[in-house]
């Protein structure tokens, strides 16, 4: 049965190849032949100007059928021997050659790239490309090998001054990012050229980078809190820069005679970050819109650019970098073309770039000794006498502060006015730390604080302290019933009398505002937050600072706001 089935399938096949080779060449000669008649149709009936516009085509028609009939033969001769002509059409033509094209390229080291492999002292030569470096206005680097083996080198600030980089899980754009900053600190001073990561793939990536004296902040993971310090942080950058070319009358801080050094901003999967922090990607879209003349680069790195990156952003990335995607419509948002979705998997590190009007292929190198350039760029920081860049931001505050650690943990050693500025701990403004201290001229002090959150051990640093600082001060604990209206009268309410006594500071602690009177009865309020909202924003917190924090972070042991002449500012209080 199965025989006669297979004889029957060869049979109908024969059959049909058969008319197909008798309706071929008809389907070539019946236009040319309609052509034909009527162009004789056209004589007899003396219409000559239709007549000779349908002429014309015949002559094309019949120009066409010897290249007609060669590619007809070809196609029977495929048929006879029962091969496909589709395999070798135009497009696939392309894929093959740009697919040996890229397994041609091999992958390279990024120290020996750069010359440094084969240097005793490497640090030399990163000294000698920083200082001929001093006074380039472009951020020029050598990332890879080209298709003609040759290196190849992007410059941000031409090519850019923003990038996109697009590529799938494992298609190497980690290995690219690394290769990338390595050979722009390689290349720049820390005076020059300055980054700051924003790495949520766990900090696998961008972490190793830290060490580099470049580096102005990390975040390493995705900390939602860290991330929000961060965006905050950049947008005062982008602000400062804004008025320090306003003040300059320049439109562009290269015109400037000492312009700040050029900070790049390297997202490494951005769509975790517009995905958790929606409201604070319109910061990054500044920098986009802006950053040219002020000197602030991004360089965006994500898996589908087509849905993660917004279009305002893409509208300012001229510099587009995509590895091997999953699909022809990525490739063609990326790069106007289908090749990037060719390259297999095989080749990890392989991309095109899309700049200056063209597609370039090539291959980004691997940072093999990626530890050993970050050392020998550190060495010719510490030859330069450069020292490790302030942080552009800092991480949330910690939960534990010793005013021992106070110094450390500020980045630098408390000053204080006069002695009438007494440290109680180390506020935060949402981007950095400083020391937090009150001010003891301005009048008592009330603690508003619950039992077992850190309130009393505040009191009794500030009587310790201020005996210490020779300040004349009276302290009470647990000054709720001493500030009842009822019992103010008393003649023997010490609180009283000593509220209204003003050669002395007064500081209690109380457990609720209900008795409190402001400013009557205390200046300035140290307030440990209970977590209750209406509660908290009653005695005072402002509602910004109590959303900006989650309520784990607010009711932690010794964290507290500060209220004094009318500012907020939340602080973490000093340990016993």
């Amino acid at each position: 049965m199965n025989g006669n089935g297979d004889e029957r399938k060869r049979s109908h096949r024969s059959h049909t190849q058969g008319a197909a080779r008798w309706l071929r060449p008809l389907c070539l000669f019946a236009p040319a032949f309609a052509q034909l008649v009527m162009f004789t149709a056209l004589l007899l009936q003396r219409q000559w100007l239709f007549a000779l516009l349908v002429f014309s085509s015949c002559v094309a028609t019949l120009a066409a059928l010897p290249a007609s009939v060669q590619n007809l033969r070809r196609r029977h001769v495929d048929d006879t021997d029962g091969i496909s002509a589709e395999p070798h059409s135009v497009e696939n033509m392309h894929s093959e050659e740009t697919t040996g094209s890229i397994r041609a390229i091999r992958q390279m080291d990024s120290s020996a790239l750069l010359g440094l492999n084969a240097d005793a002292a490497p640090m030399r030569t990163i000294c000698h490309q920083w200082c001929t470096s001093a006074h380039s206005t472009g951020l020029r680097a050598t990332i890879g090998i080209d298709a003609n083996h040759e290196p190849f080198s992007l410059d941000l600030v031409n090519h850019g001054p923003h990038a996109i980089v697009a590529g799938t899980t494992g298609s190497g754009k980690s290995v690219l990012l690394q290769s990338w900053c390595l050979a722009l600190a390689c290349r720049y001073s820390p005076r020059r050229l300055q980054f700051v990561f924003l790495d949520f793939k766990g900090g696998s990536a961008l972490e190793r980078l830290t060490e580099l004296p470049h580096v102005r902040g990390c975040v390493n993971d995705l900390d939602l809190d860290y991330a929000m310090r961060a965006l905050r942080a950049l947008e005062l950058e982008l602000a400062s820069r804004e008025k320090l070319a306003a003040q300059h009358r320049v439109s562009d801080i290269r015109q400037m005679s000492a312009p700040p050094a050029r900070l790049v901003i390297v997202v490494d999967e951005f769509h975790m970050l517009s995905d958790q922090l929606p409201d604070y990607i319109d910061r990054l879209v500044r920098v986009a819109s802006l950053g040219r003349s002020l000197g602030m680069h991004l360089i965006v790195c994500t898996q589908n650019p087509m849905v993660q990156v917004n279009a305002s952003m893409k509208s300012n990335m001229s510099l587009r970098l995509c590895l091997r995607v999953q699909d022809a419509m990525q490739s063609q948002e990326m790069i106007d073309s289908a090749d990037a979705s060719r390259i297999p998997a095989s080749c990890p590190g392989m991309a095109f770039a899309a700049c200056d009007g063209n597609n370039q292929l090539f291959r980004c190198a691997s940072p093999v000794l990626l530890d050993m350039l970050v050392d020998q760029i550190r060495c010719a920081a510490h030859f330069f006498d450069d020292a490790q860049l302030p942080p552009l931001f800092t991480a949330p505050l910690p939960h534990h502060v010793a005013e021992r650690d106070c110094s450390q943990i500020v980045g630098g050693e408390i000053v204080t006015h006069d002695a009438r500025h007494v440290p109680i701990g180390i506020a935060d403004n949402g981007v950095f730390y400083q020391p937090a201290t009150i001010d003891v001229s301005a009048g008592n002090v009330a603690i508003i604080a619950q039992h077992h959150r850190g309130g009393g051990t505040l009191l009794r640093y500030l009587e310790r302290k201020l005996r210490e600082l020779g300040i004349a001060a009276q302290c009470f604990d647990d000054a709720d019933d001493l500030l009842d209206p009822l019992g103010m009268a008393n003649p023997g309410n010490a609180l009283h009398r000593s509220l209204h006594d003003d050669s002395h500071l007064t500081v209690f602690r109380i457990r609720t505002t209900r008795f409190l009177r402001v400013p009557e009865h205390a200046a300035t309020r140290v307030i440990f937050p209970t977590g209750e909202r209406t509660t908290d924003l009653a005695d005072g917190i402002p509602t910004d600072l109590y959303a900006n924090g989650n309520v784990d972070e607010l009711t932690c042991a010794g964290r507290a706001v500060l209220l004094s002449r009318g500012s907020a500012t939340l602080l973490q209080c000093f340990e016993m």
